[in-house]
Order: C-alpha cells, then structure tokens, then sequence
C-alpha cells in the first residue's frame, strides 16, 4: 500500500509514500493492475452487517464477500461470513480495511448469492442501461422466499422492467455467413459494459473468448472474469504469483527516449562487438536521450551502451518488455505472449492451465489439445486469455467483442463466419450501422407488456424507543474509487 503525495499533471508523474516512509515517483502509464482507494470514517458495531471492497487471499475472503460482525475487540474484528458454512475470520480493522456496510449492496455484486428475503430498490428515473431486463432477473432471482420491490413509479415500473438492452446490430454482410447475426449491446459507461462482459463470459465459460481492443480494457476484463469464475469454483481459489513480461509497444525504437530504466530487453540478433550476444537478454539501466544512447546490463552482469539508431538491425529484431505481477491457478484461461519454437507453441495460441504442481512449472492443455509444461522462466510469456486483442483460427464458438466506440463492419462480419456467434458491447451509444456521412435511422424497438407487480400489504413502521445507545466504535476504512 502506498499514499498519494503530489501528482505532476505536466510530466504526467505521482510521488507516493511507501510503508517503509520513502517517497517513489514513477509514471502511472507503467504500473499496471492497480488498485485506488480513498480514506473515509465508518462507525460499526456487534451485529453489524458488512461487505469485503478487496480480496484477501490470507483470510481466504473474495470481493464483495458478506458477514456480520460478531465480536470487536481492541484492534480486532470477528466476521462470521455468509455462505461460507458459518466460517469467521479476525482482523486487524487497522491494517485490513478494505470492507463497508453491507446493507446495501448493488445487483452486480448480488450476483452468485441467494437470500430468504431480498428487498429490490429502483427509481425508474435511472437510464435505460440500468433499469431493463437483466436488472429484474438478477436483483428479484437473488431470494429463495420473498422479493419485495421499493419504486419511485410503479405505474411504469412494469415497462422500464421490461426494456430489453440487447438488439440486433444492421450488419452489411457482403459475403453469405453462416453465423447467427451480431447482437449489439449499448451502456452508458465504460464500468456497466465491462461489467456486462465478464457477466455475459462467466455464463458460458467454456465456449466464449472476449475480444477487447483497448489495453486497459483487456486488463480489467481479464481481472473481472476471473473474479467471477474463482466465485463459481471454475477457477482454483489458490492461486500462485510470478513476474511475467508484458510487451511493450514502441512507436519509434530507435529513439532512446521510448526506453525506462527497468524495460527487459529480448535480442534476436545482437552485437557482439558491443557486449550483446545473439539470442540474449539485457535490462535498460539508463536512457540518454541527449546522444540517443542506452545502457543496458546483459544476462551475464556486463553492461553495455549502444544506439538504436545505429544498430538498426538489432533494433528492428529486438522486443521490449516491462514487468508485472500476475496470479496463475487451476482452471485459469492463458494466452501466450510469445512463441515457443521447442514446445510447438505459437504467438497468441490459448490454453487452460490444468495443475501448478510447484511455483516453478506449470501444466498447460492447448485449445488444439496438445499438452505442454512451462517452467519458470517459459511461464513468464503468459497472460491471463478471458481477454484477447484478437484471435487466430479455432477459436471458441462464442465472441464477444468490446470497445468504447462503435465496431469496423468487415471484421465482426468476418467473426461471424464458421457459425461462431458474435455479441457488439460499446458504450458511447454509437451504432454499428452508422457509416461516414450517412445518417440511418435506429430500428425500431417492439414494446413488450408491462410485468405485472404484486401488491404488497402496507403495515405501520413500529415505534422505535427513544433511549441513547453507546456509540459504536469508529473504523478508517479504504473505499474503491
């Protein structure tokens, strides 16, 4: 954990204190996987109901778990979590503090619990992407006994109920396919269509691949999905940590501004002469961009500088990468990153990691069906596949493509080739029919029949006894931002 001391919006920095006291300026492009929370005061008390913001591997709790507090203790906290067989767990309110109330939770973290009772609120004034069918099946599907539903309109809550947020996207095929036509799926904001995604995904793991063009889209998917699918056992909850290489594009690599201190280096041909054998890897220990100059330090220690401009074809046959922290388990989707000329692997090809039998090797089953085991140093060219920048032949028979605006045309046609069927998810409420300088109107939309509501009887509040209770103990708690 970190706090936020000063932000540089002109060189685009942060300068964050550490828990040790150092302060670190780094540039946030380059941390990836990054959680931001702010500080606010919660008062709690025995009997409290509560809701985890973050997952705890430690305590074995996952987010937006539930549980009620059952004892407080001077800097500590009891929980007997719900639907964890009566299980409790104790902490530390002042080092764990990523939970709130949970009184109140929203139908996206509902999704995976089952209640008695569950008391439904929706104000039919919200927009159309958050009152619709899907918001009725989750929220009143979460109680085994009784669903009451508290509205603002209730005359027209059966038709927003109702709304259907899916509709056919008018995709010109020029070329006779054989797949079901695109459904194309439009929300408000970038959270409520990546939200939609991993909900669409966990339903139909085994037969689905996403398709998400943006970087940070991909990793938030990737982090969503996998959320959901440990939640339903399809992914093991003990999960195994290790550095892997991300790739890192780079617009002009001869420049040696495009480099910082701390890129990994893979070098198909090097340059002997100047430190840097063939078939070689080297970490960036300094930049000057003042000579277009690079330090590197090899495998072996040496170090060494060079051009990339001069050395121009070992630049164009060199990648870069940065590293990250990723956790891998059973069950867990992976594409790699890189290709394998010894183990048969190619660039981009998915497959599901079958056992982790120590840190240091994994067991992987390719989509083509073939089985390879990864050691260390191999694994660190996995990346979790829920999320994909694009997909080669063999792919799962369901695609679900997302971007913020609206798809190319020619490639969701091109998806929907082979009977693969294929779901459009944006969120700047552009069409996919729309083309440049034309203008076409929207289909239009059947109404359906209102969902009949239930009346239910009305009783008097009962009176509540003026007496002065202590007051509860106050809790800094972590909220997500």
């Amino acid at each position: 954990m970190t706090t936020v001391v000063s932000a540089n919006g002109r060189d685009n920095t942060l300068t964050v204190l550490r828990e040790d006291g150092q302060n670190v300026t780094y540039d946030p492009r380059r941390l990836r996987g990054v959680d931001v929370y702010k500080e606010v005061t919660r008062e709690f008390a025995t009997g409290d109901r509560i809701q985890f913001t973050a997952r705890d591997k430690d305590l074995g709790i996952d987010n937006r778990d539930l549980g009620n507090i059952v004892k407080l203790e001077d800097r500590r906290i009891t929980v007997e979590l719900s639907g964890k067989d009566g299980r409790t767990v104790s902490f530390d309110p002042t080092q764990m503090r990523t939970f709130d109330h949970g009184y109140a939770v929203t139908s996206h973290s509902s999704q995976g619990l089952t209640e008695g009772r569950v008391l439904v609120n929706i104000d039919t004034d919200s927009t159309r992407s958050l009152i619709n069918t899907r918001l009725a099946y989750v929220s009143v599907s979460r109680a085994s006994d009784d669903a009451r539903i508290y509205t603002n309109d209730a005359a027209t809550l059966g038709t927003r109920l109702a709304t259907e947020i899916g509709k056919t996207a008018a995709v010109d095929f020029r070329q006779a396919t054989k797949g079901p036509s695109p459904r194309h799926n439009e929300y408000s904001s970038s959270e409520l269509r990546l939200a939609a995604v991993a909900h669409d995904y966990a339903r139909r793991p085994g037969s689905t691949v996403v398709i998400a063009r943006d970087p940070g889209d991909r990793r938030e998917l990737n982090g969503l999905i996998r959320d959901r699918l440990q939640g339903q056992g399809s992914v093991s909850p003990d999960s195994t940590a290790i550095t892997i290489h991300v790739g890192k594009p780079l617009s002009h690599p001869r420049m040696a501004s495009q480099y910082t201190p701390g890129d990994f280096i893979r070098y198909r041909q090097g340059s002997p002469d100047d430190g840097i054998p063939h078939h070689s890897t080297a970490t960036v220990l300094s930049v000057n961009p003042r000579d277009n100059s690079l330090t590197v330090q090899t495998r072996s220690g040496d170090e060494a500088k060079y051009k990339p401009d001069v050395l121009k074809t070992m630049t164009a046959e060199s990648a870069v990468y940065w590293k990250e922290q990723r956790e891998f388990a059973p069950g867990d989707r992976v594409q790699f990153t890189r290709a394998d000329d010894g183990q048969g692997i190619r660039k981009g090809e998915l497959g599901t990691i079958t056992a982790i039998p120590d840190s240091k090797t994994f067991a992987v089953k390719l989509d083509r069906g073939s089985d390879v085991r990864l050691d260390a140093n191999q694994a660190r060219y996995l990346e979790h596949g829920y999320a994909v920048e694009s997909v080669k032949a063999g792919v799962p028979e369901n695609i679900l493509f997302t971007q913020e605006t609206a798809a190319n045309e020619r490639e969701i046609a091109s998806l929907s080739r082979n009977g693969r069927e294929v779901n459009l998810y944006t969120s700047d409420g552009s069409p996919s029919q729309k083309q440049e300088g034309q203008n076409q109107p929207a289909p239009a939309q059947a109404i359906q029949p209102p969902i009949s509501l239930p009346q239910q009887p009305q009783s008097e509040a009962p009176a509540i006894a003026q007496t002065q209770a202590p007051a509860p103990p106050a809790a800094r708690i972590r909220m997500g931002r």
